[in-house]
């Protein structure tokens, strides 16, 4: 089983936090942000900068703030990381400036770090088009299952900032990462846990994704034939089925899903293509035990005249698939049989 498939086919998302400016001068006091920014959802972002002493002009403002950035900053402004923080400063700004906020801010950065002020901006513009996309889509997002949204959300940071996406998200793929090692350890024990019921490796299987993704859970839950399919591939699970009567047999896959929570009306939906999966491998094994006794008596064009009669009789209409198939290399019916999967 290819564990690296499957631990990654269950990573979900996972949340991004930034490092928020706090700023604190002689003549100002603020609040000091936790890293709790998240720039995929506008609506989660740290509180603004609190100004409680009035300023005397804009000019003192400026110089203020220009010396607190450059002592808090000077010496990592260059990470796109940190200069995205500073969107919570512009937004800041332009609450203590409605009318010219903007041109405060540009200035600050500007003599701040005349080195990176239109990376700092074009970022910040950046930002604020993902934030915009991200809120007029917030719906939509929310319906789709974890694996979509997740490819839905990198395929337009992507799109607007590039391969710097990969280092503004740098905390979320390292949350990713983490997990998914973790899944991986999972399916990996699992795997050879031969010691244990299938209810209690699904247990544990379902156990580690809620710990992992309880953020996700609701997600998750929604999405049973993911983890079904991810139990179901397990050596450990494919081996008690295995041994298992027919009837013995689905009558377990049909306690898992109940387990994962599957209605009744859908499991028993669920073992009618289990018993017509079940007839099609039957055949497809007596097909492969036909044809090897062909292979062994004929050659040339009359074992291609046999075959093509041969599976014309067990696949009727599907027979010209099997053999493109076949001329392919590839021989469906020799791929290990998945029970409660394929």
């Amino acid at each position: 089983m290819n564990l690296s498939r499957l631990g990654l086919c269950i990573v979900g998302l996972g949340a991004i936090g930034f490092i928020a400016s706090s700023f604190q001068t002689a003549s100002i006091i603020t609040t000091t942000a936790s890293s709790n920014y998240n720039v995929t959802d506008p609506q989660k972002s740290v509180p603004p900068i609190i100004f409680n002493q009035q300023h005397t002009t804009e000019e003192a403002f400026i110089n203020q703030m220009i010396k607190a950035l450059i002592e808090r900053h000077q010496h990592e402004i260059h990470l796109v990381r940190v200069q995205v923080t500073l969107q919570d400063f512009r937004d800041f700004v332009r609450e203590e400036f409605p009318q010219n906020g903007d041109t405060l801010f540009n200035t600050i950065i500007q003599q701040a770090f005349p080195k990176y002020a239109s990376d700092i901006l074009a970022i910040i513009s950046k930002l604020d088009q993902y934030d915009t996309w991200y809120a007029n889509n917030l719906l939509d997002l929310n319906d789709l299952d974890p694996l979509t949204k997740d490819g839905t959300l990198w395929q337009k940071r992507h799109d607007i900032f590039g391969d710097l996406a990969e280092e503004i998200w740098y905390k979320e793929l390292q949350s990713q990462e983490s997990k998914r090692q973790t899944v991986q350890q999972t399916i990996a024990t699992l795997n050879d846990a031969s010691d244990i019921t299938m209810q209690e490796r699904l247990y544990i299987l379902k156990n580690t994704l809620d710990e992992l993704y309880s953020e996700e859970q609701t997600n998750f839950t929604m999405n049973k034939g993911l983890i079904s399919n991810v139990y179901f591939q397990l050596e450990s699970v494919q081996s008690d089925l295995a041994q298992l009567s027919p009837s013995e047999r689905q009558s377990a896959i049909d306690a898992s899903r109940k387990q994962l929570g599957f209605s009744e009306s859908d499991i028993k939906l669920l073992a009618q293509e289990d018993q017509i999966k079940e007839q099609r491998w039957q055949n497809g094994h007596q097909y492969m035990s036909a044809r090897d006794q062909l292979s062994q008596v004929y050659k040339g064009d009359e074992l291609t005249n046999k075959l093509q009669d041969l599976r014309e009789q067990y696949f009727k209409n599907a027979a010209p698939t099997i053999k493109a198939e076949e001329d392919s290399g590839f021989f469906r019916f020799n791929r290990p049989r998945l029970y409660g999967s394929n």
